[in-house]
């Protein structure tokens, strides 16, 4: 590799580490209601050391070459020549996968979305290391259609956000008409719901446990024991 793609490299790795280490200001999901906040957790988890083993150094480079390939002839740089920067590039780029991931797995289609915000904003960081070399029209016009790309794809992943929000208002709603509507038949619900409880209590500290142990007994079947020593006629 000829030295000025070498700094580009390094360049460049430092772009993506820093937009790595920022990814949590962009937009949002909020979880379902009553459900995990996933995304506080992966904030949370974030904090924590990560190792880099055989397995995830696989995942990580399995995205990459999925989903930016670029990236890989960069990583492999690092890894060649800056040991422990390709280190700290696959452990934030293995919490990038394992964020995403976890999104996945309640909403396949947000990961899509996620996914394609992600590449944008990681062609914009490379495009911007270029600029640092050199700024040249072909670069700028480069970086004008990258930057495009981002604000189309935050933009799908605003609106999808919006009816997940909107879909959430309308379930609100409904239950809201419910309980306005039906206030006297759910309260006469629970009403019955809990005499039944608290009568079956009140039987048990009666003594209820013993009658039933007699009714089981009885419904066991067990036979009465024979008379002793009766002799036959």
């Amino acid at each position: 590799m000829q030295p000025s793609r070498a700094s580009l490299a390094l360049v460049g790795a430092l772009a993506l580490a820093g937009w790595l280490l920022a990814q949590d200001t962009g937009p949002q999901t909020k979880p379902p209601a009553g459900g995990r906040n996933v995304a506080g957790k992966g904030k949370a988890n974030a904090k924590l050391p990560v190792t880099v083993t055989p397995e995830r150094e696989a995942a990580v480079l399995t995205f990459i070459q999925r989903n930016h390939a670029e990236l890989a002839d960069l990583l492999a740089h690092l890894k060649e020549n800056q040991p422990q920067a390709y280190e700290q590039a696959v452990r934030e780029l293995f919490r990038t996968t394992e964020r995403l991931a976890q999104i996945q797995e309640r909403d396949p289609l947000q990961y899509e979305l996620e996914v394609a915000v992600w590449k944008a904003q990681s062609r914009v960081q490379l495009v911007s290391a270029r600029m640092k070399m050199a700024v040249t029209e072909d670069l700028k016009k480069e970086l004008r259609e990258a930057l495009g790309v981002q604000s189309d794809a935050r933009l799908a992943l605003l609106k999808h956000q919006r009816q997940q929000t909107s879909d959430r208002l309308t379930k609100l709603d409904a239950d809201i008409a419910r309980f306005e509507n039906e206030r006297e038949k759910v309260i006469d619900r629970q009403l019955q719901l809990l005499t039944r409880t608290a009568e079956g209590r009140t039987v048990e500290a009666r003594g209820g446990k013993t009658g039933t142990k007699a009714a089981a007994n009885k419904a066991g079947g067990k036979k009465p024991a024979p008379p002793k020593n009766v002799t036959p006629d």
